[in-house]
C-alpha cells in the first residue's frame, strides 16, 4: 500500500514538473566575437589590436517566458557585454549593461520595463543598417541621444495585416522637474514578403538636476529593405536636430587641427546591399553625413564586407572601411566594440552564436 502511495506520489510530482516546464522556459544565449582590426589615418599613428566584438558583441544573456494562460504571458531578458580579449563588461563595466527588462504579453501586445533598445534603435539597426552596428557601422555617422534606455517603458502593438507599432517613455528621474532628463520615442512600419519599412522617432530632454534651459535632442529616422532575390537593398534617412542629437562617436581629439564639434543639425542616408552567394555574403554600404551648421563638417563612408558561414552558429568575416572628413569633420571609423582612432580600418574575426 505505501508503495503504492509512494509511487502515485511520485507520478503526481512527475506530472507537476513536466507541466511547470511546459509553461515556463529559460534559455541562456550569446555571442564570442573576437579577431584582429587595424586603425590607419589618425595623428596616434597605425594601430593593430585583437578586438573583440567587431562585428557582433560578444555578449551573454539569458530569456525566458512563462504562460500565465488567457493568451497572457510573463517574459524576462537580461544580457551583459563582454570585451572577450580581457574578459571585463562592457557598457561601463555594467554586468547587464545591454538589456535588462521584465514584461508581460497579451494578444493586445506586449509591455516592458527596464534598461533597453530605442524604437529609434531598433528601426537603424534591423531596418536600415545590413551590419546591424558592427564592422563599419552606421553609428559612425548615423549617432544619436536614443539607443538604449535605462528606466524605460517599452510597448508593441501585435502585427495587424504586416503593420506593427511600438512607443517609449524614459522617465528622467529628477525631483522637481519631471521633464528635465526625459525621452520619449516611438516607431511604424510595415513588413510583409520582400518589403520592410519603417519610421523612427525619439526626442531627449537635455536638462539634469543643475543644468536648465538646454532643448532637446531630437531624431527622425525613416527605414526600408527590400529583398530582390539575388540581392537586398538597403536605405535610411535620417534627421537629426538640437543639442546631442548627433554626439561624435570619438570623444578624443584624432585629426590635426582644432577638436571637432558635434553637429546639432544634420541629414544622414544610408544606402546598402546585401548580395548572398552560397555560403558567402557580400555587404557593401555608403553613408552621407550633411552638416547643416555653419561649420559644415560633412562626412561620407565607405564600406565593403565579406562573411563566409561555416555553420547557421559560426562565420568569419572580413572588412574594410573609409570615412572622408571635410572641413575638420572628427568622425573615426569604428566597429560593435570600439570607436577607432583613425578614418580607415581593416577587420578580420571569427564569430560563433551559442
Amino acid at each position: 500500500m505505501k508503495k503504492s502511495i509512494y509511487a502515485m506520489g511520485a507520478l503526481a510530482l512527475a506530472t507537476c514538473s513536466a507541466a511547470a516546464l511546459a509553461q515556463s522556459n529559460v534559455t541562456f544565449y550569446g555571442v564570442m566575437d573576437m579577431g584582429i582590426s587595424q586603425d590607419r589615418g589618425g595623428i596616434a599613428g597605425t594601430s593593430t589590436r585583437a578586438t573583440s566584438g567587431m562585428a557582433t558583441q560578444s555578449r551573454w544573456g539569458f530569456r525566458g517566458n512563462e504562460d500565465l494562460g488567457g493568451g497572457m504571458s510573463a517574459f524576462f531578458v537580461i544580457e551583459g557585454g563582454i570585451h572577450a580579449d580581457t574578459g571585463v563588461s562592457t557598457q561601463n563595466s555594467t554586468l547587464f549593461g545591454r538589456t535588462s527588462i521584465v514584461g508581460l504579453g497579451t494578444k493586445y501586445g506586449a509591455v516592458s520595463a527596464g534598461l533597453q533598445d530605442t524604437p529609434l534603435f531598433t528601426t537603424l539597426n534591423t531596418v536600415v543598417d545590413p551590419l546591424r552596428n558592427g564592422i563599419a557601422r552606421s553609428n559612425n555617422l548615423m549617432s544619436s541621444t536614443g539607443f538604449r534606455a535605462g528606466n524605460s517603458v517599452l510597448y508593441r502593438t501585435p502585427v495587424i495585416e504586416g503593420f506593427s507599432a511600438d512607443a517609449m517613455y524614459v522617465a528622467g528621474e529628477v525631483a522637481g522637474d519631471q521633464r528635465a532628463s526625459r525621452a520619449l520615442g516611438g516607431s511604424f512600419g510595415y513588413s510583409r514578403g520582400p518589403l520592410n519599412v519603417r519610421l523612427a522617432y525619439h526626442n531627449k530632454n537635455n536638462d539634469t538636476a543643475t543644468l536648465k534651459n538646454t532643448g532637446s535632442a531630437r531624431n527622425t529616422l525613416l527605414g526600408a529593405n527590400y529583398d530582390f532575390g539575388p540581392a537586398k537593398a538597403w536605405f535610411g534617412y535620417g534627421v537629426d536636430r538640437g543639442l546631442n542629437s548627433s554626439p561624435l562617436n570619438s570623444s578624443i581629439v584624432n585629426f590635426d587641427g582644432p577638436a571637432p564639434v558635434a553637429s546639432t543639425d544634420s541629414r544622414d542616408v544610408l544606402l546598402g546591399v546585401t548580395v548572398p552567394c552560397g555560403l558567402s555574403t557580400v555587404v557593401a554600404t555608403y553613408i552621407n553625413k550633411n552638416d547643416r551648421t555653419a561649420r559644415n563638417q560633412d562626412a561620407q563612408q565607405y564600406a565593403l564586407a565579406y562573411m563566409y558561414a561555416f555553420s547557421k552558429r559560426t562565420d568569419i568575416y572580413t572588412s574594410y572601411a573609409l570615412i572622408r572628413n571635410h572641413n575638420g569633420g572628427g568622425y573615426t571609423e569604428g566597429n560593435s566594440e570600439e570607436p577607432g582612432i583613425g578614418n580607415r580600418q581593416f577587420t578580420v574575426g571569427l564569430r560563433h552564436r551559442f
